[in-house]
């Protein structure tokens, strides 16, 4: 954890009050320093907190069908106060999902990634770890159009990838991941983050140093390794609830039994409009994995959702992701002496939730959603003909709707 803890510090160290000798911070377009009057009375810190919880009734069809009650949640808090001509900000997100849902995950056809019991999860979605994002974020208009961000991280998000499904307001209505998840951004629990971003306009560029391996079978702990990785990413918001983004990422050893490094790029169009009686939310993600051997995996989806009349909410996904035939039949890592065999599935999700009456701040609804399939005939034996599934849950939220957004800087 000793990583973690410098690259906290080193930002922490920014909230120490200046020297009487040093000079006043960067003036902005206005001729006055940002937070300048906060200072005056205190530098008073600005919090929030806010989460979900969905409570699930999980049922897989076809030949492997499967029952489960669970729950995917995430919670998030933070603190903020402006501090030398911009505003420094503590991040932390968390999830109880290692308690709710199975140590060898929650049931989802054709989903792949992580391990349990030393053995690759194949038809499962692992749980998420206790602690999803630790983090330090201090941003700073440099003038009109420009400014900087700094974020420091034990663990927390690099730049590489959309918005995490989590926080992203086209899947807020989802209980269930993406079955590419682990092509577009399942980076967003990284170890040992560093960012550094520069605005310009309409324009972030951001370049991120971390650890690459994904988070192991404990799921209550915070492991550490060395800064091996890197990635970048490029983010346009032109306007018109527009955020477009194009990534990359250099990944050491990302996977615990899977040996050689990895690359991952992503590209996204992410829409949100405000409506009345709600919103609409839309997410265009295309990602892929660049793997030894010079194999690729893609993973890609379009995924929306509509709320309307105050509490009616209709959401859908549509995916095409590439899959190991060798795993998908045997549910094991394939060994290094079978040829990969590469075979492409889709999968389309419609859902409807309904809210139901406020209980003082609390938004709950209930809802159900339904997936079916399209995939290789030779696949039939395994999963039989035309698998359904389909979850019927509780949802609970409370503080700001979805789309937290990613670490990137705001603007």
């Amino acid at each position: 954890m000793r990583h973690g803890i410098v690259l906290l510090a080193t930002i922490a160290q920014l909230a120490a009050p200046a020297r009487a000798d040093e000079a006043p911070a960067a003036t902005s377009a206005a001729g006055e320093a940002p937070g300048a009057a906060a200072s005056a009375q205190g530098e008073r810190w600005s919090k929030f907190f806010h989460g979900y919880a969905f409570l699930t009734t999980n049922r897989q069809g076809g030949r492997l069908s499967s029952r489960g009650f669970e729950s995917a949640n995430h919670f998030m808090t933070g603190a903020s106060r402006p501090l030398r001509g911009g505003t420094l900000s503590f991040l932390g997100t968390f999830t109880i999902e290692p308690a709710t849902v199975p140590p060898e995950g929650s049931g989802e056809l054709f989903q792949r990634g992580e391990t349990y019991g030393g053995k690759l999860l194949v038809d499962r979605q692992h749980p998420h770890d206790l602690f999803v994002e630790l983090a330090a974020r201090w941003e700073r208009s440099l003038s009109k159009h420009t400014g900087l961000l700094l974020y420091a991280a034990p663990r927390g998000e690099p730049a590489v990838g959309p918005t995490a499904y989590p926080h992203r307001s086209s899947a807020s209505e989802n209980p269930t991941a993406p079955l590419a998840h682990h092509n577009q951004d399942s980076t967003h629990i990284s170890a040992d983050v560093v960012t550094v971003g520069i605005r310009a306009f309409k324009a972030t560029l951001e370049g991120s140093a971390f650890h690459g391996r994904e988070p192991d079978e404990n799921r209550w702990d915070l492991e550490q390794g060395s800064i091996d990785s890197y990635a970048g990413r490029l983010t346009v918001r032109p306007g018109g609830g527009l955020t477009m983004q194009l990534s990359a990422a250099r990944r050491k050893d990302p996977e615990a039994i899977e040996e050689g490094d990895q690359t991952r790029q992503t590209g996204s169009i992410e829409y949100m409009k405000t409506t009345t009686g709600g919103f609409l939310a839309a997410s265009l993600i295309l990602g892929r994995n660049l793997l030894p051997g010079d194999q690729i995996e893609w993973g890609n989806g379009l995924e929306a959702t509509w709320k309307f009349r105050e509490r009616n909410f209709l959401y859908g996904r549509i995916e095409s992701v590439d899959r190991d035939r060798y795993e998908l039949v045997n549910k094991t890592q394939r060994p290094a002496n079978v040829p990969p065999a590469r075979t492409t599935v889709q999968a389309g999700t419609i859902g409807y939730v309904r809210d139901l009456p406020r209980l003082q701040e609390t938004e709950c609804g209930a809802g159900a959603g339904v997936t079916v399939y399209r995939f290789d005939q030779a696949l039939t034996p395994t999963y039989g003909g035309g698998p359904v599934s389909l979850q019927v849950f509780l949802r609970v939220r409370f503080g700001a709707h979805g789309g937290a957004g990613h670490a990137g800087m705001h603007h």
